[in-house]
């Protein structure tokens, strides 16, 4: 049976943030760090933060733990981390947050998955705010379907958030695709519901995956139509 549906994950898949407001702290506390750098660090990231949450869940905490090893491999000083941290949770809550740079090929990709007949879903780990970051985007008539953890009550990898999904859309689980960043959360939690997990990966932070690995949103175009790409080298 075909995919009847796609979903995606929001932050780092369909937007990134700002990583000039990371500049900007950044230059206020003294420390100079560009793009490439801040990327870098969050490609080193991912191996601790899946670590983390398969051994504890995704807790209350850990992105805080987060960008204090973000900031910190950038060369922050101590002594002004919880200035930087609080700032940051400042710009983060304050109307759409820092989330609105859209992911090369998003709006393209919305749109040419609808064309194709397949329903569009967002499922996102968020505060509430969904709703809010499509339409900055002005993306309300891209989705047939959002789902925004704060108001299911559940958050991937949890799969009770998958299922609260395909029953809204009367699926079942092998006719929806997931698209998302981090494998703990997006391809496990998909898994755990019966559901496909397709890893995107532009900043190639995983060196081999038991999935279906995208470095570019366009190739989710190639699955839809069963012709996906050969993996290189790079991709297992």
């Amino acid at each position: 049976m075909g995919y009847r549906a796609v979903s995606f994950d929001m932050g780092h898949t369909l937007v990134f943030p700002r990583y000039e407001v990371y500049q900007e702290l950044l230059q206020a506390a003294g420390v100079e760090a560009d793009r490439e750098a801040m990327e870098e660090m969050e490609r080193r990231l991912r191996g601790w933060f899946d670590d983390v949450v398969r051994e504890e869940g995704l807790q209350d905490g850990i992105w805080t733990e987060y960008y204090t090893r973000f900031f910190a491999g950038l060369d922050l000083p101590g002594e002004k981390m919880l200035e930087v941290l609080l700032e940051l949770r400042d710009r983060h809550t304050d109307g759409v947050g820092l989330w609105t740079e859209p992911a090369p090929g998003a709006e393209e990709v919305l749109e040419e998955v609808r064309r194709r007949g397949l329903k569009v879903v967002c499922i996102s780990n968020n505060d509430g705010r969904l709703q809010q970051m499509v339409a900055h985007q002005g993306w309300e008539g891209r989705f047939d379907l959002l789902v925004d953890s704060e108001e299911v009550g559940a958050s991937k990898p949890d799969p009770a958030i998958f299922h609260a999904a395909l029953e809204e859309l009367d699926m079942e689980p092998t006719e929806l695709v997931h698209i998302g960043d981090y494998y703990s959360v997006d391809v496990e939690g998909a898994r755990r519901a019966g559901v496909e997990g397709v890893l995107y990966d532009p900043l190639r932070s995983y060196e081999t995956v038991d999935c279906t690995r995208i470095t570019d949103l366009r190739q989710v175009l190639e699955l839809v139509d069963g012709q996906q790409t050969e993996p290189d080298d790079e991709e297992h």
